[in-house]
């Protein structure tokens, strides 16, 4: 589960909790529409912040009483617009439209955000309703939001962005078009919202883009490269689009980095923005270390020209080979280094190849901790891949770490896949298929997506993979047979008799095919074992390989599916469904009484609470703030007070993006083994900010990441849960959690 992976969020509060269940508030929470209790369909007479809590945790929207929505009293609506919100279903978009038109803000604010989720199939409606709303805020108060109180006019416009499409954007540009409006910096958040699911915005959009990022008068609005740095500049706004993301760099702010991503968009200027870029990643004094990171990433998808560049940042800051600039790669400037390695690609420039050299023989004089030792054994094996040149025996590789480390494997696995799998090529991948090592074996199964040419080998591969007990392998290989199913086939038996009979036929050029026996007894046994909960893109997998298999336990499977509680298993079960044949009605969620609000319900925290993760390097903090997600500050806390994090391993660290942890087996794919529903919000993401990582729609259970950087993309999409503290963004992946405790 990662953000941005199915899925890899200033916090801004409300002032009273709608599923905290901890009794009465200064405001009376536990009075009903007009001050008594309310009563839930089938219940005794319960606090409205119990009803509504429960409401919104088991997404039954049936449990919210429709006087609770007109209630006099401001709280009381602001919880029920943040629980239908968060239920988001066709049933809640009515509720929301009503809430919609509320003299509170906050309660605007909720509406707005549960609309952007709720206008699938009604998107120019929706947007109508919410452009009307947008209308009668007006102008509001210019600057930033109030404190403690969530930005009706942002939650509005990236609604707006959310539903998409060309009256979305048409909205957007006519409440921006108007300098210096509380709306500006709100639209054009939208507008990156519809860049990151269009890829491409119109011309009457960018040119406000630009018009904001690079203004003829007045301070520029850094704000607009979220959505250029999204969007496909084209010809015709290519250079206009590098020129303003050239200035931008002139100036620090947490916007600064999507000018660098921005300017590695623009293919159409490769000539100019190269070398911007390589400065970037070489300068340490100017820059932050994710900033330079992410130019170095963006330098190799720039072809040649941009592994040029990347050279000449490689020679600046390849370190000495004294103690000092040695110790100092457990800080970020490890991810630099890292990052410009890998970008110089499969073929590195001849020019690289002297630091390439340095870095393949880096060591420490003494005796080096793990973490340092990690760091090292990392560059040196990723310098040698580089200068391996797909040789996976080349005696570079082979002395970059211990043979049989996971580190030495990836680098000799990932320098194997650079060729055809034929001949001994074919031998050595078949052991990397069995590794130890858990993330190189699915780095092999994975690349059977690449490797048509291991004909019957990757059926055997497959087979194997899916009869494991590991929840990530068994997706990895799912996956593979769900994009590829063909893999999955091997000769016919009927074909292989006829092949040893000398009365038979010769050949045809298509003979037949079976699916692999193997393959099909594998996924059987895979599809019926009781997985954890908490294994969605496990459970999601086979069911999609199943179905595109053809597989004779594919139609129950996907029925199974099709009632599941969760939202995400339930649309990729009815997709898999029409992938057989199945003409269904859409699968909904079926109203069942045994679904059970969450256990923290009732007991959440009551104020933040700190988290204390020690590494071997550094001590790292999250606090967790109940305020918007109790449920998730509560479950985080108590796994934290079981031990559960002790001796997890750093899954997942993109430089100048984020760090994530807490899956036990360190692949991914696993959690605690109770699934956790989102308590998502219409707040952003600053740098430092923790987010629970997701699979889809309330998949969560114990992984969670921190922000290094400002990240729009995952404002309102991920679960928000608190705030971070200390070096981490000097962690890095592979290391691990010597200890975390929960301190009061």
């Amino acid at each position: 589960m990662r953000p941005g992976r199915s899925l890899l969020l200033a916090p801004l509060a409300l002032a009273v909790l709608a599923c905290g269940g901890r009794g009465k508030d200064a405001a009376g929470a536990d009075a009903g529409a007009d001050g008594a209790p309310a009563k839930a369909a089938g219940t005794e007479a319960l606090p409205v912040d119990v009803v509504v809590g429960r409401a919104e945790d088991t997404r039954n929207v049936r449990d919210l009483a429709p006087e609770l929505a007109s209630s006099r009293d401001a709280t009381t609506r602001r919880r029920v617009a943040r629980a239908y919100a968060r239920i988001a279903d066709a049933a809640s978009r009515s509720a929301l439209l009503g809430l919609l038109a509320d003299e509170d803000e906050d309660v605007v604010a909720w509406s707005a955000y549960g609309l952007g989720f709720a206008c699938k199939g009604a998107e120019d409606a929706t947007v109508r309703a919410l452009a009307a709303r947008a209308a009668s805020l007006g102008d509001g108060d210019a600057g930033a939001p109030r404190p403690g109180r969530l930005d009706a006019r942002t939650a509005t416009a990236r609604a707006i962005g959310r539903c998409g499409g060309p009256l979305a954007e048409q909205v957007l540009v006519g409440l921006g078009a108007s300098r210096g409006s509380s709306w500006q910096e709100a639209t054009l958040l939208g507008l990156g919202d519809i860049a990151t699911r269009r890829k491409q915005l119109g011309a009457e959009a960018m040119t406000l883009l630009l018009e904001r990022a690079l203004p003829k008068d007045g301070p520029p609005e850094d704000v607009a490269f979220y959505a250029l740095s999204r969007a496909d500049a084209g010809d015709a706004f290519g250079s206009r689009v590098a020129l303003a993301a050239q200035v931008a760099l002139a100036r620090p702010g947490p916007y600064r980095i999507l000018a660098v991503k921005t300017l590695g968009r623009v293919r159409t200027q490769v000539r100019v923005v190269a070398p911007l870029l390589a400065a970037v990643a070489g300068d340490a004094k100017g820059y932050e270390a994710g900033e330079r990171a992410e130019a170095a990433r963006a330098l190799g998808a720039l072809g040649e020209r941009g592994r040029d560049a990347a050279v000449e940042a490689l020679v600046h800051i390849t370190p000495d080979k004294d103690a000092v600039a040695i110790q100092a790669l457990v800080g970020p400037s490890f991810h630099v280094l890292a990052a410009l390695v890998s970008a110089l690609g499969a073929e590195p420039p001849k020019a690289a190849e002297p630091s390439l050299r340095v870095l393949a023989t880096l060591a420490s004089p003494s005796a080096p901790g793990p973490s340092l030792a990690l760091r090292l054994a990392e560059l040196r094996c990723s310098a040698s891949l580089a200068l391996a040149r797909g040789t996976h025996d080349a005696e570079v590789l082979r002395q970059c770490d211990v043979e049989t480390s996971a580190v030495a494997q990836h680098a000799r696995l990932a320098s194997l896949l650079r060729r055809p799998l034929v001949g001994e090529r074919r031998t050595v991948f078949r052991a990397f298929a069995k590794s130890e090592h858990l993330r190189v074996r699915e780095a092999a199964v994975e690349a059977i997506e690449q490797h048509g040419e291991l004909g019957e080998l990757a059926a055997e591969v497959l087979g194997e993979a899916l009869s494991s007990k590991n929840a990530g392998l068994v997706a990895t290989a799912a996956e593979v047979l769900h994009k590829h199913p063909e893999r999955a086939y091997v000769l016919a038996a009927k074909e292989k008799r006829a092949a040893l009979d000398p009365r038979a036929p010769p050949p045809t050029a298509t003979p037949a095919q079976d699916l692999a026996p193997a393959v099909s007894r594998s996924l059987a046994g895979a599809l019926a074992t009781p997985w954890p909960e908490d294994r969605f893109e496990t459970r999601i997998a086979l069911v999609e390989a199943a179905a595109a298999l053809r597989h004779p336990d594919a139609k129950k499977a996907a029925l199974a599916a099709c009632k599941d509680e969760n939202p995400v298993m339930r649309e990729r079960a009815q997709r898999a469904l029409r992938t057989l044949g199945e003409s269904v009605t859409p699968c909904e969620r079926a109203e069942r009484a045994d679904v059970k609000p969450a256990k923290e319900l009732g007991a959440t925290l009551d104020r933040p609470k700190r988290v204390v993760f020690r590494t071997e390097t550094s001590e790292l903090v999250i606090v967790l703030e109940p305020d918007l997600a109790p449920v998730t500050a509560t479950r985080i806390a108590s796994l934290a007070s079981s031990g559960f994090y002790k001796g997890n391993v750093v899954h997942r660290v993109v430089p100048g993006f984020v760090v994530q942890l807490g899956d036990p087996e360190a692949d991914g794919y696993g959690g605690s083994g109770t699934p956790l529903r989102c308590e998502t919000s219409p707040v952003p993401f600053a740098a430092l900010d923790v987010g629970m990582a997701l699979a889809g729609r309330d998949t969560g259970s114990s992984q969670f990441f921190v922000t290094l950087s400002r990240t729009p993309h995952l404002d309102g999409e991920y679960t928000r849960v608190g705030r971070a503290e200390g070096p981490w963004a000097a962690v890095a992946q592979g290391d691990v959690i010597v200890d975390a405790r929960l301190v009061e």
